[in-house]
């Protein structure tokens, strides 16, 4: 007969303290805020100034619609490039 294991006591919960030091709290209110940090990316989503280009390109995938798997159905691309004077 196997020696029997007792069961393991649960670890008594300790309260979480989420305080923070008054001396870290003063230097934080005093270091840069936000607005003054120069952002690391480009605005993704914001209105996007009009370009005027002499040169276009578009395209899309020629696909086999009888074919019911997308990825089977594509049977090539077209690329288009447009050129203004």
């Amino acid at each position: 007969m196997a020696p029997q294991l007792k069961p393991a006591e649960p670890e008594s919960k300790l309260a979480l303290d989420l305080s923070v030091p008054q001396e870290l709290f003063e230097q934080a209110l005093e270091s840069e805020t936000r607005e003054e940090l120069a952002p690391l990316l480009p605005p993704l989503f914001g209105e996007k100034p009009e370009v005027v280009s002499p040169f276009q390109i578009s395209g899309r995938l020629i696909n086999n619609e009888r074919v019911d798997d997308y990825w089977d159905s594509i049977e090539g691309a077209e690329v288009q490039f447009e050129f203004r004077r």
